[in-house]
């Protein structure tokens, strides 16, 4: 299937576009995330250690390990969401394994992975291409970053974690209508204590954390899909759009159109400027 240039995901099971000043709340998915910052450093939360990620790096999250982006001033770079059963031929449980290494110079790793990126990059630009191949980069660059990350058994006690527990149920179930106490009593806790645990360990409430997960896969969706604003509202859990457009400008700054405009219009600045490089170098 070729892909068509406004639309940088691979397959249902793996996204690919540009960040403008990264941010995202403290959360986890069964999905490997990788980060290439192009401008900006990126600050970055796993599990409760404090990262940061310059230009010339990459950032690589296992599935299953929480983590959160502090918000940047400034900055842009390249992100990739991808499924773990794009990469089932390695036969490992990833839930298991955390890489001892998650940011790794690209100096340090093999050329054909920096190479693969570039190809990355340009289909996020709306270059368009064959879905085999694309995933075929996409393995590659897992295959040869694998040694550099040195993943390990981890014996962390996330699985037995409350504030785990509670933030897998809610990215699990966000078109669900969940609310503190359904959530509580689906992990059979006092509401009290669950709310405690997120103004304690995430320094938010409840809802607010909700809305967080939500709005970020609503922007997700705006990225790098077509779908109708109103479809997406509901998708990513919210009533009615009037409380999606609320709850959306009121963490973005803009509404999910204008939010959607300015994500175009980057791919699209983005596209023109690798034609005009591919116009100029030499032959």
């Amino acid at each position: 299937m070729i892909m068509q240039p406004q639309v940088q995901h691979v397959s249902e099971e793996c996204l690919i576009f540009f960040y403008s000043r990264l941010s995202a709340p403290y959360h986890l998915h069964t999905s490997f995330e990788m980060v290439l910052p192009r401008r900006g450093q990126v600050r970055v939360r796993l599990d409760d250690q404090e990262r940061t990620v310059d230009p010339g790096e990459l950032l690589v999250i296992f599935p299953g390990i929480p983590h959160s982006y502090e918000p940047q001033q400034t900055g842009d770079g390249l992100m990739l969401i991808c499924s773990d059963r794009l990469f089932s031929n390695a036969e490992e449980d990833w839930l298991t394994l955390r890489p001892a290494r998650p940011v790794i110079p690209l100096k340090d790793v093999d050329g054909d992975v920096a190479y693969c990126l570039e190809r990355m990059a340009d289909f996020a630009r709306g270059v368009p291409m064959n879905a085999m191949l694309a995933q075929a980069y996409l393995s590659l660059i897992f295959l040869r970053l694998l040694p550099a990350l040195q993943p390990e058994r981890s014996v962390l006690q996330a699985n037995s974690d409350l504030l785990y527990q509670a933030m897998q149920f809610m990215s699990q179930n966000l078109t669900a209508h969940l609310t503190l106490r359904s959530t509580a009593r689906a992990l059979g806790v006092n509401s009290y204590y669950l709310s405690h645990m997120f103004s304690e360990r995430l320094h938010m409430g409840f809802r607010t954390y909700l809305n967080a997960l939500r709005i970020d896969q609503a922007r997700r969706y705006l990225r790098v899909t077509n779908r109708p604003i109103e479809d997406i509202a509901a998708a990513c859990g919210f009533a009615n759009l009037r409380t999606f457009d609320r709850v959306f400008a009121e963490r973005c700054g803009c509404t999910p159109r204008d939010f959607r405009k300015a994500a175009a219009e980057l791919r699209l600045a983005r596209g023109s400027a690798a034609q005009e490089k591919a116009s100029t170098d030499p032959p």
